[in-house]
C-alpha cells in the first residue's frame, strides 16, 4: 500500500459519482448492489421510466432507492465504470497503455462496518483506490500453483496483510490472491482497477514467474543464482548499448511525448474529461 501526494485528475470525487447516479441514464447491468454476499434484486434499486416512443423500459438507476439500501447495509456496484464515465476511460485506457495489459474499472461503495463480498480471489492483479471515507482490506497469500479458480474462498487460511485504506491511498492486490474488505469509517468508496493480460489466449505470468523460468514456455523451474546474474548482466548490457545510441535530443523529445505504441495497442489522443 502506498499514499500518493495527490490522485489522478481523472478519478472522480463523491460529487462526480453522486452527478452520474442522479443523471438519469444509469442503469442496469452498469449499476448493481450486493447485501450480505448475494445480489439485490433490480427492482429494489432500479425504477421504470417511459423512453422513446412512449415505450416503458426498466432498470434505471433510482437514487433514493439507493441511498436508502446503502444506509441498510448494503454495497452499490458500479462496473464497467471505464466504459461510459470519460476521464475513468481515460485512466483505465493510459494505464493500459503503459503496462501492455487489459485494464477494467469497478466501483465500490460500502457504508462503515460493511462488508460487501466475502473472502474471494480475482483472476486479475487489482489496484485499489481509495476515492472517499476508510475501508479495512484483509488480503491472503496468493496461490504458489495454478491449481485455483476465481470466486470465494471459504478457507483463505492465515492473512499477510491486514491494513485500512484512506482516501488517497492505493493497495495492490496481486491475482489469486485471496481478499476482503469492511467499510471503517463514513461512506468507503473505491475504485478497483483490474489488470488482466492483452489476451485470454496469452499464458498469464506474473513477476515471480518470470523470474524463475526459462525464456519460451518452458515449465517453471528456479533458476540458480548463476542463471539469475547473467539475466541480470545482459539486461544491463542491453540497456548500455541502447543508451549509448541516444543522444540527448532524442531523449528530450522522447520525454515530451507521446509514448511509442506497444505492439497491439494505442495511446489515446487526447484525455477527456468528465
Amino acid at each position: 500500500m502506498f499514499t500518493t501526494p495527490s490522485l489522478p485528475h481523472e478519478v472522480p470525487d463523491l460529487d462526480d459519482l453522486a452527478a452520474a447516479l442522479r443523471g438519469g441514464l444509469l442503469r442496469t447491468p452498469y449499476v448493481e448492489m450486493v447485501r450480505e454476499g448475494a445480489v439485490v434484486p433490480a427492482y429494489e434499486f432500479c425504477t421504470e421510466r417511459v423512453v422513446v416512443a412512449g415505450a416503458p423500459e426498466e432498470g434505471f438507476a433510482d437514487p433514493q432507492r439507493i441511498m436508502r439500501l446503502l444506509g441498510e447495509g448494503a454495497t452499490l456496484l458500479l462496473p464497467q465504470l471505464d466504459q461510459w464515465h470519460a476521464s475513468v476511460g481515460a485512466l483505465a485506457a493510459h494505464l493500459a497503455h503503459d503496462l501492455g495489459r487489459r485494464v477494467e474499472a469497478f466501483c465500490f461503495a460500502t457504508m462503515a462496518g460493511r462488508r460487501g463480498l466475502d473472502v474471494h480471489r480475482d483472476d486479475a492483479d487489482v489496484l485499489v483506490v481509495q476515492v472517499a471515507g476508510r475501508k479495512e482490506w484483509t488480503v491472503y497469500a496468493a496461490p504458489t500453483d495454478g491449481h485455483w479458480r476465481p470466486g470465494p474462498v471459504p478457507e483463505p487460511g492465515e492473512p499477510v496483510l491486514r491494513t485500512v485504506v484512506g482516501a488517497g491511498d492505493v493497495l495492490y492486490v496481486p491475482r489469486g490472491a485471496p481478499h476482503t474488505a469492511t467499510g471503517n469509517e463514513g461512506l468507503s468508496v473505491h475504485i478497483a482497477l483490474t489488470v488482466r493480460e492483452a489476451s485470454t489466449a496469452h499464458i498469464r505470468r506474473t513477476l515471480a514467474d518470470l523470474l524463475t523460468q526459462d525464456p519460451g514456455d518452458l515449465p517453471t523451474r528456479p533458476l540458480t543464482e548463476a542463471q539469475l546474474l547473467a539475466s541480470i548482466r545482459d539486461v544491463l548490457d542491453s540497456a548500455r548499448k541502447t543508451l549509448d545510441s541516444v543522444s540527448p535530443e532524442d531523449l528530450l523529445a522522447r520525454a515530451r511525448g507521446p509514448l511509442p505504441d506497444l505492439p497491439g495497442t494505442k495511446a489515446p489522443t487526447e484525455w477527456p474529461t468528465a
